[in-house]
């Protein structure tokens, strides 16, 4: 299936590119971060992941919708889909 991954502010720099569509063989979220991790040199995994789980204040957007009330990293992927990286943000 294709999808396409953006991402935001700082996460652009560490990964690369701000988007990147490519065909993945799985079908989740975790699914997607693995590929993505792969072709980004482990600049992503480091950046969203900790202890397995996504870190507490980095968002991940599926179509719009905060994964975190969906199915956390077991969240389903269709064809077409958009998913959103965003790192910490900070401001005052």
């Amino acid at each position: 299936m294709k999808v396409k991954a953006e991402f935001f502010a700082d996460l652009r720099e560490k990964v690369g590119c701000p988007a990147m569509e490519l065909e993945i063989a799985g079908s989740t979220l975790l699914d997607l971060i693995e590929e993505l991790d792969a072709r980004t040199g482990g600049a992503l995994m480091k950046n969203v992941l900790e202890g397995g789980k996504l870190k507490d204040l980095v968002k991940v957007l599926v179509n719009g919708r905060d994964v975190r009330g969906l199915r956390g990293l077991e969240t389903g992927l269709n064809d077409g889909d958009v998913v959103s990286f965003f790192p910490p943000v900070a401001g005052g």
